[in-house]
């Protein structure tokens, strides 16, 4: 199996930064009638600044990005500069200090700009640490003549970082935090020094030894398949020394898990970040990820705004807030983990998945998860199961067992016509 095919295999949990043509993709024109033109917004909002209460903004911000003012936000295009933009209007709106280049609130890219704004701390002795609160504004543009408007991916992670930097600027924490929109976190920039995260760490606006953490947001509004209600994955705790641990109390309109990075991007070819937290993690900065993970729309011209769950962006501001909160007011400052062990805990986060998608206890499972792969989920769940049940923490050996198991269920539900059931099984 080539590098390329497992890095589609791995992305289930994720915001890969694959243009549309990976993981589930519209098909070519030759192959397959072009998808029907999603349902247009009859009255798209050309700005949310002046919009208080925090849920009309969050639609409002999904609604303004994911509209057909901005065409699918694509990096360096007119849209994506649309987007930028009425984010830099929102930011003024709401008296968040600038953070960019030259008394800005922007940081040119060689396509595209970052967004950034400070939320200034109220301890003079930490005020000078900042805390980063990030999520890419840009997504694919558009391809054959058919708009990608990228509702979810990541529309919802910019309308959530909105709304938690409004609640810190009300009530600040101690150490200042610093909200990220990046820039050209999809192709062609991905995983180069052009993508707006990699640029930022490194020509950072603030001195680099400021950077004490980052919490990252990418996809926040869909669910891994339908009528499945998909947790809210907190992700990179291990990499912080004293792991940051709000209490992670489920609300009725959203599970929320913590789980370990090596879950989604140990991959068999190498370790593999899938979004802006990379740049982060790479230089040892500890980095939070959260995400929903990938939806059926996921990089689909379907990923509008009507598809999105609401109710559980509501739910994940709160959450998110909590997370920033415990990293900025901590006494000492965040410190990078060496040791990052893959704990029983995190079996048990992959068995509730794989439970899910099979069906048990009359949940409503995922057709990924039937014929031919049922046979070996159910092996692996009741390997997860076993994992999670013991007195100790997992052995490397059976850490890898649990990263595999993870890999599998990954690939299986990102299966398209590159990457047939019967591969994903060889995993």
């Amino acid at each position: 199996m080539s590098p390329g095919r497992l890095l589609v295999a791995a992305c289930l949990l994720v915001a890969c930064g694959e243009r549309a043509g990976a993981g589930r993709v519209t098909p070519a024109p030759d192959v397959e009638a072009a998808p029907p033109d999603p349902p247009a917004d009859p009255n798209p909002p050309t700005s949310c600044a002046g919009e208080g209460e925090e849920a009309a903004a969050l639609r409002c911000w999904v609604r303004l990005l994911a509209g057909p003012g901005c065409a699918g936000r694509d990096n360096g295009s007119p849209g994506g500069a649309a987007a930028r933009a009425a984010i830099v209007v929102g930011l003024q709106a709401y008296g968040f200090e600038m953070a960019g280049e030259t008394g800005s609130f922007e940081q040119p890219l060689p396509r595209g700009a970052n967004v950034l704004a400070r939320v200034p701390g109220r301890d003079p002795a930490r005020v000078g640490e900042h805390v980063v609160l990030a999520a890419h504004y840009d997504h694919l543009g558009e391809h054959g003549g058919v708009v990608h408007p990228g509702a979810d991916d990541n529309a919802s992670g910019v309308a959530v970082a909105l709304a938690v930097a409004r609640r810190l600027a009300a009530d600040p924490p101690a150490r200042s935090v610093l909200l990220a929109a990046f820039d050209a976190e999809e192709p062609p920039d991905y995983r180069t020094p052009a993508m707006g995260s990699e640029y930022f760490v490194a020509h950072s606006t603030v001195a680099r030894e400021q950077l004490v953490a980052v919490v990252c947001l990418d996809l926040l509004g869909g669910d891994l398949w339908a009528g499945h209600r998909s947790p809210l994955y907190v992700m990179g705790r291990e990499t912080f020394a004293r792991r940051p641990e709000p209490a992670l109390v489920d609300d009725p309109r959203l599970p929320v898990r913590a789980m370990h990075l090596r879950l989604v991007e140990d991959l068999p070819h190498g370790r593999q970040a899938f979004s802006d937290h990379g740049a982060f993690f790479q230089r040892e900065i500890p980095s939070l990820f959260v995400s929903t993970g990938r939806s059926p729309h996921y990089h689909q011209p379907s990923d509008t705004p009507d598809t999105l769950k609401y109710d559980k962006m509501l739910a994940a501001i709160a959450v998110v807030e909590a997370h920033v909160r415990v990293l900025a007011d901590m006494p000492d400052r965040p410190a990078w983990a060496r040791d990052q062990p893959v704990r029983a805990a995190d079996a048990a986060v992959l068995a509730e998945l794989l439970a899910a998608g099979l069906g048990e206890g009359g949940t409503r499972g995922t057709d990924e998860f039937t014929g031919l792969a049922r046979a070996r989920l159910q092996a692996d769940l009741a390997r997860a199961r076993a994992l999670a049940s013991v007195d100790r923490e997992p052995s490397e050996s059976e850490a890898r067992e649990i990263v595999q198991i993870s890999l599998r269920a990954q690939c299986l539900l990102a299966v398209d016509s590159e990457m047939p059931s019967a591969a994903c099984l060889l995993l």
